[in-house]
């Protein structure tokens, strides 16, 4: 494991604030999305596992985005794609799960990895086992005041929405996980047109990545 790597990933997430997490039927939507939401600036985004062509997905948007916006993937449950996570160009990998060995043979290709815990006992099981950041999921699960003052880097997901993600960040969250809260309702839908998007989603995804820019510039 390069060690200095690992920690320039995380430092990037930390920085990043968000993770875009990109799930959906539609190939060519996501792919579209995830360059709109980098333009915004966002500078971290996921794919997940189980949306068709997902490492395709990968592989596009690490061509078509500049080296300033990291791409990962999501629903890592098998741990025989690690290699082919790796080859599509993906920097980290987050879990709903910990995966038994997940951690270890991540970072043995540095890859970062980022286990999902649902409770303070699977949180101290994963620092255990060298997770150097945890993803909180379910979101709702959890209370910020709950969490051990000294613990590693940890990340809410599932739940977060324009509203409460202050509040995590706020709290102390390394960064947060934002699927269609973010990125989006209409990955799943077929048709060319979005209106969901264009309406009224584009302007709330903006909206975030404008008053992360605020919060940099007075921190």
């Amino acid at each position: 494991m390069d060690d200095a790597r690992i920690e320039a990933i995380l430092t990037h997430l930390k920085d990043a604030g968000i993770i875009a997490i990109l799930r959906g039927q539609n190939r060519n939507r996501m792919i579209e999305r995830g360059i709109a939401l980098s333009e915004m600036g966002c500078t971290a985004i996921e794919v997940t596992l189980d949306s068709p062509d997902a490492l395709e997905i990968v592989a596009t948007l690490r061509r078509e985005l500049p080296d300033s916006v990291m791409v990962g993937v999501g629903s890592l449950t098998d741990l025989n794609l690690i290699d082919d996570c790796i080859h599509a160009g993906a920097e980290y990998a987050l879990s709903p799960i910990h995966p038994q060995g997940m951690i270890q043979q991540c970072h043995a290709v540095n890859l970062l990895a980022i286990p999902g815990v649902s409770n303070i006992q699977e949180l101290e099981d994963a620092i255990s086992k060298g997770a150097r950041i945890a993803k909180l999921f379910p979101s709702t699960e959890w209370n910020a005041e709950h969490i051990p003052k000294q613990t590693i880097p940890w990340m809410p997901v599932g739940g977060v929405d324009s509203q409460n993600i202050w509040q995590w960040l706020d709290a102390g969250a390394w960064c947060v996980g934002m699927g269609s809260n973010l990125c989006g309702s209409d990955l799943n839908d077929d048709s060319k047109d979005s209106t969901s998007w264009v309406d009224s989603e584009e302007q709330v995804a903006r909206g975030m990545f404008k008053e992360l820019q605020r919060r940099r510039n007075d921190a």
